[in-house]
């Protein structure tokens, strides 16, 4: 009788769980491909990285949505069951939280292992595959901003250069006329570079921007004086710095968990529990779910759902505001994120218990 029990009640968390997990990618995904299409069309992004950014974002963000998904497709699930009055049919055959939990947690189970490796060895890789590919569609979209067939100036007016045109890939800059500026207008002898052709490019290790010219020739010295230099170059990079970009920060969502384990770093400490609260947060919401759903027969339809939002929202919002406290030095990493954990575990057990003496209470009346 127990497995045609546990698969009833399967059935009916799955499905509010694929279809909560839906619904909430569907309005995530479309805000995040809101957002790309207007960076690409204000010329922040090329537009054939969208869909490959969108990928990118769509595993990341199921590694974060399941869990409050599948606790939501758990208190949809039961809470029909107690409208319906099957739960007190089945309580009437000795069904109780106990039986619940044995099918439920054993799917959590397998749902917070998958969760746990992605976050912690697929999610950092796909962050890093995405961040780098924005950075470099930045940099090829940052090209436009120097515009062809016009005068451009950077470096507060010491750089100013003409680009007769744009490659077909909108990638490289074509035929260029710079004239640069020394700091010191009275001391150091400007400079008149004729290129080719000349591209962006980010230093990997300072973040700094260049711009490299390609297949030109370098003329420096002062007007009127004959100590004149020429030297040809096959490509000679020029440190700039963009309009609204900024280096390189560091992100420790993006470093691989053996290099977390090993670090000492706040940061990247508290990033490692955040990646660990993954597969926890699956088996705490599982467990909260189940006392939460209980409701009335015959109760409104929203009841129970209304209050487990609210619950869960609260408990993402303590992990949040733990990991700044930690990132701040207020809380202790020993404390750090565990407690928020703990402490919703101790709320499960108050609930169960406050649940079975209103069943008692109820009886005896």
């Amino acid at each position: 009788m127990m497995r045609i029990i546990n698969r009833y009640l399967l059935r009916e968390v799955l499905l509010g769980w694929l279809a909560i997990t839906l619904t909430l990618w569907l309005i995530l995904i479309s805000h995040r491909m809101v957002r790309y299409l207007a960076q690409a069309a204000v010329g922040d992004l090329p537009g054939d990285v969208i869909f490959i950014l969108l990928g990118v974002k769509t595993l990341w963000l199921l590694v974060y949505i399941m869990p409050f998904s599948l606790a939501l497709g758990i208190v949809m699930g039961l809470g029909r069951m107690y409208r319906d009055n099957e739960m007190a049919a089945l309580g009437a055959c000795g069904v109780g939280p106990p039986q619940l939990y044995r099918p439920l947690l054993g799917l959590g189970v397998v749902i917070a292992v998958i969760l746990g490796w992605m976050a912690l060895y697929v999610s950092p890789a796909i962050t890093a595959y995405g961040d780098r590919i924005t950075r470099q569609a930045e940099q090829e979209a940052d090209v436009s901003l120097f515009g062809a067939g016009r005068f451009n100036t950077l470096r507060g007016g010491r750089m100013t250069f003409y680009a007769e045109k744009l490659s077909e890939n909108r990638k490289n800059m074509e035929n260029l006329f710079v004239y640069v500026r020394g700091q010191d207008k009275h001391e150091d002898p400007p400079q008149v570079i004729s290129a080719a052709s000349a591209y962006r490019m980010t230093d990997a290790e300072s973040g700094d921007e260049y711009v490299v010219f390609v297949d030109g020739t370098l003329h420096e010295g002062k007007p009127g004086e004959a100590a004149f230099r020429i030297m040809r170059f096959g490509q000679q990079g020029v440190r700039v710095e963009l309009p609204g970009k900024t280096s390189a920060s560091y992100k420790s969502e993006v470093v691989p968990t053996r290099e977390l384990l090993n670090s000492d770093s706040l940061e990247d400490i508290v990033e490692l529990q955040w990646r660990l609260s993954v597969p926890l947060s699956v088996m705490v919401l599982v467990l909260l779910s189940v006392p939460v759903s209980q409701v009335a027969p015959r109760s409104g339809r929203y009841g129970g759902i209304v209050t487990a939002v609210l619950l869960f929202l609260v408990y993402y919002n303590l992990l949040g505001m733990s990991r700044i406290w930690v990132e701040q030095g207020v809380i202790p990493p020993a404390v750090g994120l565990w407690w928020v954990h703990l402490g919703f575990i101790m709320l499960v057990y108050v609930l169960l218990n406050a649940n079975r003496l209103a069943c008692k209470l109820r009886r005896r009346t």
